[in-house]
């Protein structure tokens, strides 16, 4: 069987869909960007919360804090185990002169985020990571949730380091010097954000961020990169991406690996429902998290097969859920025309693959999910990584 080794002259950045529309762009879309470059090294801490007595027992805590500690510009990293420890984050922030933070996990009141705003820390400088729901809560073996802990915040940490500061409001933005005018984002945008403006002899996008809903759909859809945002720009979500498959094509170890990108309002909510539920679901995959299934770069597909993953799932809340309008069939048409793409690159089709689960489905989002996996170990491991299917291992996601 054929599992999809590319050829010799295939590039899998050589093509991308849109709109029934195959684009051949002259570089890769992160050649050129939307945004201020900012030139200082990053000076990232990272906040351990170990207040709940559960979290403790499910991961091994001591293990995170010195893996957090060993990542490319950690400055600091600091595990708080009773309230009164929360005192002491300005100091720890001003002290070390941080400017970018994680916070793992996510509180449920907030205290930490506010602590750390208060700081001085902008929110767009802030990632949380999941390691409850999406790592403690599914996973009952103590190594295999250690280890999808310590992938998860290495990937926030990325992501940090890929961010940028961009200049304007929130939402798209265009690099005017860059931008051919050629219409896509336009046609992409349901609330009529984008027009066009004349900017010497040719007209470029314009954004009018009082109609932007920061779905991020646009840029995704803009061929040469000229779009970018905030919080998921192009350069911090292909960080975030090449540390989820960091070693997949020198090693034979994980397999499978999968990886999920998730929409922030429906299926990401639904994946934290299952971790509430305390769900056991395989360690073999790892969330992504997107502002809308439309954000999807076909890039960023393409990217993660090419480092060799397995397989990568999109999910999306299901029709007339979607909580911008329409990210959801966009999103289909894209997959559905990115599948032949890949397919003609060698690949086997169903490496991908793009389903729908709303916030309230949290059973419906495990059957998804172990449904998906499934069928990437029966195809297999990812041809990139040079292995054959006697060789398949076992064991689960890890990240030393």
């Amino acid at each position: 069987m054929d599992y999809g080794r590319r050829t010799e002259t295939s590039s899998p950045f050589q093509f991308f869909s849109f709109f029934g529309v195959i684009i051949i762009p002259s570089s890769s879309v992160l050649d050129n960007i939307g945004e201020t470059m900012d030139s200082k090294v990053p000076r990232i801490g990272i906040f351990i919360d170990a207040r709940d007595e559960l979290l403790n027992k499910k991961l091994n805590i001591r293990d995170l804090e010195e893996y957090s500690k060993s990542l490319k510009n950690v400055v600091c990293e600091y595990t708080y185990k009773s309230n009164d420890d929360l005192k002491s984050i300005v100091d720890i922030i001003s002290g070390n002169n941080l400017d970018r933070v994680v916070i793992a996990p996510r509180s449920e009141d907030d205290d930490i985020e506010k602590a750390v705003v208060d700081a001085g820390i902008s929110p767009h400088f802030i990632e949380y990571v999941n390691i409850r729901e999406h790592a403690a809560w599914i996973h009952s073996n103590i190594d295999d949730a250690t280890s999808k802990s310590k992938l998860l915040i290495a990937m926030a940490t990325a992501k940090l380091r890929g961010s940028k500061s961009i200049e304007g409001a929130e939402g798209a933005k265009v690099n005017t010097q860059t931008c051919s005018g050629c219409g896509i984002c336009t046609a992409t945008c349901r609330y009529n954000a984008i027009e066009f403006i004349k900017d010497g002899t040719h007209r470029v996008a314009y954004v009018n961020h009082d109609l932007c809903e920061r779905c991020g759909a646009c840029v995704a859809a803009c061929p040469s990169g000229s779009m970018n945002m905030s919080g998921f720009s192009n350069e911090a979500m292909i960080s975030e991406i090449e540390e989820c498959t960091a070693g997949l094509l020198e090693s034979t170890e994980p397999f499978p690996h999968v990886v999920v990108f998730a929409c922030s309002w429906c299926s990401y909510l639904a994946a934290d429902a299952a971790g509430e539920k305390h769900m056991e679901l395989d360690p073999s995959f790892c969330i992504i998290k997107t502002p809308c299934s439309a954000r999807v770069d076909p890039e960023w597909i393409m990217k993660v097969l090419s480092n060799g993953a397995d397989g990568v799932l999109v999910l999306g809340g299901k029709e007339g859920h979607c909580h911008y309008r329409g990210g959801n069939v966009r999103t289909n048409n894209r997959m559905n025309l990115l599948s032949k793409v890949i397919e003609s690159l060698g690949y086997d089709k169903r490496r991908i693959g793009v389903d729908w689960v709303n916030p309230e489905e949290p059973e419906l989002f495990a059957e998804i999910v172990k449904k998906f996996i499934a069928g990437i170990r029966e195809l297999g491991p990812n041809p990139e990584r040079g292995i054959s299917t006697d060789e398949q291992p076992t064991s689960a996601l890890h990240h030393e």
